[in-house]
């Protein structure tokens, strides 16, 4: 059976088994990524290699070792890559049977469009002027916390809030800018959550798989990644998973890797005009649980206890004291 999920997609919430599309992999290791015309470059470059010359074939060696910067090279890159000739680049495609270099092109971009289209947006954002890109950007960010505020009645807040309340130890699983954005929900669950447990890379690899073994299915981690999507993010989930710890997804669509390992996934907006993602719905959706966490996972005497602790260290308080200290010492006054 596939995994649990929560589904978030939006314009409704529902509990199913779902059964899951073909995970999406991104391995640059990978011929041209994924589809079909991933699989006809090869064949084509297979099929065509014994009446290539000893430069098409050379050509053909770069091409199938390095899929992704072939994607993005122009002719005049690829043919200084290979340290042959526009002239020689444009026989070897001939050679393929296709028309010319904008659709071995086209072939070539295809597999690798959810990280391409990152850069066509940046591309087009670059013709607008500053005024322009500013405007575009709050746009989206109000549609986006408009689609989070249609899900304020969705009951995966308070399960959410409940689970990070009970569990033994949370884990924060994310790398890059997700795992920014994940230590900033650490640090405002704190209060709320018996221990915590960052796993964002720091010490390399071996050292997350040892602090993962710790992990028992009576703790809870969350995860996040957004495009584009982090391999390790995705091996190191699924060693959790083996290790029976209730994983929580918090990722942009059903099409995210992060989907096969999780118990349940949160879906939020991602797309941004110019970047090729945006956190503020992420930020926003922690956010909402810390507030959750504070009101109902909180007494009044603990909330108190919390502000006595580093009421000292607040500079208001400083500055009230000092105020008072100079009026008692002042001269003028006595």
């Amino acid at each position: 059976m596939p995994p649990f999920l929560l589904l978030i997609n939006f314009t409704h919430y529902r509990e199913k088994d779902f059964h899951f599309p073909k995970k999406l992999l991104i391995n640059l290791s990978l011929l041209f990524g994924i589809g079909n015309h991933a699989l006809n470059i090869g064949m084509l470059i297979a099929k065509h290699r014994e009446g290539m010359t000893a430069n098409q074939q050379k050509v053909a060696d770069y091409v199938l070792a390095n899929p992704f910067p072939v994607a993005t090279m122009g002719i005049e890159e690829l043919s200084a890559a290979t340290q042959t000739s526009p002239a020689t680049i444009t026989r070897f495609v001939k050679n393929l049977g296709l028309a010319g270099f904008t659709e071995f092109r086209s072939i070539a971009v295809q597999g690798y469009h959810s990280l391409l289209a990152p850069l066509e947006n940046l591309e087009q954002a670059r013709q607008l002027s500053a005024a322009e890109v500013a405007r575009n950007s709050f746009e989206s960010a109000v549609k986006t916390i408009d689609a989070l505020s249609s899900q304020a009645d969705n009951p995966v807040w308070q399960d959410i809030a409940n689970r990070i309340s009970s569990a033994r130890t949370v884990a924060f699983l994310g790398f890059g800018i997700s795992a920014n954005v994940l230590g900033i929900f650490a640090d405002k669950i704190i209060n709320f959550n018996q221990s915590q447990l960052m796993l964002d890379g720091r010490g390399g690899a071996e050292r997350m798989a040892q602090k993962i073994s710790f992990l028992r299915p009576d703790d809870l981690l969350i995860t996040m990644a957004l495009p584009r999507y982090s391999q390790a993010t995705v091996d190191f989930l699924k060693l959790a998973r083996g290790r029976g710890t209730y994983c929580i997804a918090v990722t942009d669509n059903e099409y995210s890797p992060l989907c096969e390992y999780s118990h349940e996934t949160i879906f939020i907006p991602a797309k941004h005009p110019a970047l090729h993602a945006t956190i503020l719905a992420a930020v926003a959706v922690f956010e909402a649980i810390t507030a959750i966490l504070a009101t109902h996972h909180q007494s009044a005497a603990a909330a108190v206890s919390v502000t006595r602790s580093f009421m000292p260290y607040l500079y208001a308080d400083k500055l009230e004291i000092s105020a008072d200290m100079t009026r008692n010492t002042d001269v003028s006054e006595q």
